[in-house]
């Protein structure tokens, strides 16, 4: 008893696949698996570097709010008023006289 090719399913599977077809077909179905798994990267990526963003911009706006403090800061304790005041308070300083200034010629 022989077993002819045609008959046995090992033979009509490898028929199958040997079909233009079925390697179109597959071709393609394994072109849309690649294209969905780019897809599902790209998305995770984007929601990714998306949270990077709104964290990048938390530290700026932080970052902004602390620059207008300093500057406001920096300005108070550079008047003119707390300066004078802080030089007599502290350092017993006085305006100069007439008499004590000096001018000196190169």
């Amino acid at each position: 008893m022989t077993i002819r090719q045609t008959e046995h399913p090992l033979f009509a599977l490898v028929d199958w696949f040997m079909r233009p077809a079925t390697r179109v077909a597959l071709l393609l179905g394994a072109a849309i698996l690649i294209s969905a798994l780019a897809v599902v990267f790209a998305s995770h990526e984007t929601r990714s570097l998306y949270g990077e963003l709104e964290r990048a911009r938390l530290e700026h706006d932080r970052l902004l709010e602390q620059r207008g403090r300093l500057l406001l800061e920096r300005s108070t304790f550079s008047a003119y008023g707390r300066v004078e005041s802080l030089a007599v308070e502290s350092l017993e300083m006085q305006v100069p006289t007439s008499d004590d200034i000096r001018l000196v010629r190169p």
